[in-house]
């Protein structure tokens, strides 16, 4: 089976480094990269197509239905790392957000009342694989979801354990380099040898 994972389009929030609403819209560059990504996509001739129930997931996806026939199936699986409210707003690297991921690595704090520890998000990893093993070996799945779960998700297909902190830090560096619309292609074999890791993360398509 094939997985694309591809981030969803600009948004306001993106472009000024905050932690942004649930409810974020895409930009009109955002709209018209979801385009050019959907343009591309469709020549992978993809057969499902899943996104995060976030709106500026929801919107990218939709484009992408559009041009690939497809209807955006949601799931909670592909959201965004869940954050305390209060730091809607905030810069990414503000002390209140260095703070919270610190709490988020370490599993106490707002991440484990208000947002969502590192634990919380490695099951929620194993949900998400588990969901996308329901499809047909020959399925093409394009999953629209957000940098950071594809980051922590492409790390961890095949390692469960928890990284060190300071490969934490590396991942999301990664998580803010990734550009809007990055495509991350994802293998899953059903047939590889029990004990090896079935997945394999390939290297990301630019659109």
């Amino acid at each position: 089976m094939e997985i694309y994972l591809i981030r969803h389009g600009q948004t306001d929030g993106n472009v000024a480094h905050r932690h942004q609403i649930e409810k974020s819209e895409l930009t009109t560059l955002g709209r018209e990269q979801a385009e050019k990504v959907a343009a591309m996509m469709k020549e992978y001739k993809p057969t499902h197509l899943v996104t995060s129930n976030l709106v500026r997931a929801i919107e990218t996806a939709r484009v992408i239905g559009k041009a690939c026939d497809l209807i955006p199936e949601t799931s909670e699986h592909f959201i965004e790392l869940k954050r305390p409210k209060f730091l809607y707003g905030n810069y990414h690297f503000s002390f209140q957000s260095l703070w919270f991921y610190f709490q988020w690595y370490f599993g106490f704090g707002a991440g484990a009342k208000e947002g969502e520890t590192y634990t919380m998000v490695r099951e929620r990893i194993k949900a998400a694989k588990q969901y996308l093993q329901q499809f047909p070996p020959n399925a093409r799945v394009i999953v629209v979801s957000h940098s950071v779960f594809i980051t922590l998700f492409t790390a961890h297909v095949c390692h469960e354990t928890k990284m060190s902190l300071w490969q934490s830090i590396k991942a999301f560096w990664k998580v803010y380099k990734m550009a809007n619309t990055q495509v991350t292609p994802i293998l899953f074999d059903e047939t590889a040898i029990q004990g090896t890791c079935a997945w394999s993360a390939e290297r990301w398509l630019e659109a």
